[in-house]
């Protein structure tokens, strides 16, 4: 090919892709396009025991107590040294990540057991077919109530659960300074606080995939409104981080932002280390009645694990007291175990009680037909810049034009051969 015409091809490409580096679609991990490789933490515990089991779960996951490490060893080690196991734990930033990963990995599984995926991803693991039911679970003291409401075919069990919320730092926001919180609305949520409130990208963060369903289950059940009207006033306003550690960093280490999406067991936690005994969590409000949505957080077996007899031991574990007494001052969720009495603090936690959960008025079936669509929509309001189609266009006009390209050289070696 002669200088100029390769000249001439450059500037196409180039125009093409120009696009693209104005882009806001910045993240790579998501949904709908997830990279094969996500970014994980890896963890050896008890190394050199005769089995192994390999175990895939989130990065903040019984990260929050007083002394991570004694309860690391609690929840793995003590565990895999009484099994004679060496616990191999892949911590991903975000469950989506995970999930992911798994689907990636489904025609040659490396995980045998998964913990945190939750009543929204289980459907899409599901029919991915990346699990399996473990139906005979130890599940005598597990609420019956957060298995129907996770999965009745037990693909995946419940470990703990939590109601979302608008957490605050009270240096900044309080009931004092910030009335619009004694009855928050979505819509004073953005001209009260939208500057300085942080939301985890849906389609990376599990808090971020139940705070999209949060706001879209009220608009259109309670509100009957286009739930894409609030993120569209939101875009621009609100700042979107990559997972639940980033928007704590931002809002309690950083001090970038003073609002971001968490649980209402929040205010337990800073009641618990003495940080504040003022109510630092909100949730939405309509006629003077709160709303939230549940999140209920599972364990699973992983399909084509490579020790079924041995994960499904782990999970019983996982269920059982031993396990469950480790979650609410460490993981700042519920157990799942009504055996298991709450400490002290979680007399600040905002429960169940007198708040409507707006998981009733959906069904399972109805998030399973309905999420991804959603996250799609969502994502294309967010981060579109007016450019979408070139995501398409791009490699089959980059392809079409290589095969031209290769034409055209082998076309001209063949008439330099003859000359």
């Amino acid at each position: 090919m002669h200088h100029r015409q390769m000249k001439t091809l450059l500037i196409i490409v180039s125009i093409l892709i120009l696009p693209l580096n104005n882009s806001k679609l910045t993240h790579s991990n998501n949904v709908s396009g997830y990279s094969n490789s996500p970014k994980f933490q890896q963890i050896i515990i008890n190394a050199g025991a005769d089995q192994e089991l390999i175990i895939y779960t989130h990065d903040s996951f019984l990260a929050w107590g007083l002394d991570p490490q004694t309860t690391l060893n609690a929840a793995f080690s003590d565990w895999g040294v009484a099994n004679d196991v060496t616990i191999n734990l892949k911590l991903f930033g975000g469950m989506v990540n995970a999930l992911n990963s798994l689907i990636f990995e489904k025609n040659a599984p490396v995980a045998d057991v998964v913990i945190g995926l939750d009543s929204i991803m289980v459907n899409r693991a599901k029919d991915a077919e990346v699990l399996m039911p473990y139906t005979d679970a130890n599940l005598e003291n597990i609420s019956t109530s957060l298995i129907a409401a996770l999965d009745p075919e037990k693909y995946l069990l419940p470990i703990d659960y939590g109601l979302i919320a608008l957490i605050f730092d009270t240096e900044f926001i309080s009931a004092s300074n910030s009335p619009e919180l004694a009855d928050l609305t979505f819509d004073n949520l953005l001209t009260a606080f939208g500057e300085d409130f942080v939301v985890q990208d849906p389609t990376l963060s599990a808090t971020g995939i139940n705070f999209l369903l949060y706001q879209i289950i009220f608009y259109k059940e309670i509100l009957d409104q286009d739930w894409k009207d609030w993120w569209r006033a939101a875009k621009g306003l609100v700042t979107i981080s990559r997972s639940w550690s980033d928007s704590w960093s931002r809002v309690f280490s950083d001090k970038q932002d003073h609002m971001m999406v968490s649980y209402g067991t929040d205010p337990a936690y800073n009641a618990f280390f003495n940080y504040s005994f003022e109510q630092n969590a909100a949730l939405i409000s309509k006629d003077s009645t709160k709303y939230s949505w549940m999140q209920i957080e599972g364990i699973g077996l992983v399909n084509g694990a490579t020790n079924v007899t041995l994960a499904k031991s782990y999970i019983d574990f996982a269920l059982s007291p031993a396990f469950q007494n480790l979650l609410a001052l460490n993981n700042w969720m519920f157990p799942a175990n009504t055996e298991v009495a709450l400490p002290p603090s979680y007399d600040y936690a905002i429960t169940a009680e007198n708040v409507t959960i707006l998981n009733d008025f959906v069904t399972p079936e109805y998030i399973g037909a309905n999420y991804q669509i959603w996250l799609n929509e969502w994502e294309q309001l967010i981060f579109d810049t007016g450019f979408w189609w070139l995501w398409v266009l791009i490699p089959a006009v980059v392809a079409l034009i290589a095969i031209i390209a290769t034409v055209v050289i082998f076309t001209r070696s063949k008439k330099l051969d003859i000359e």
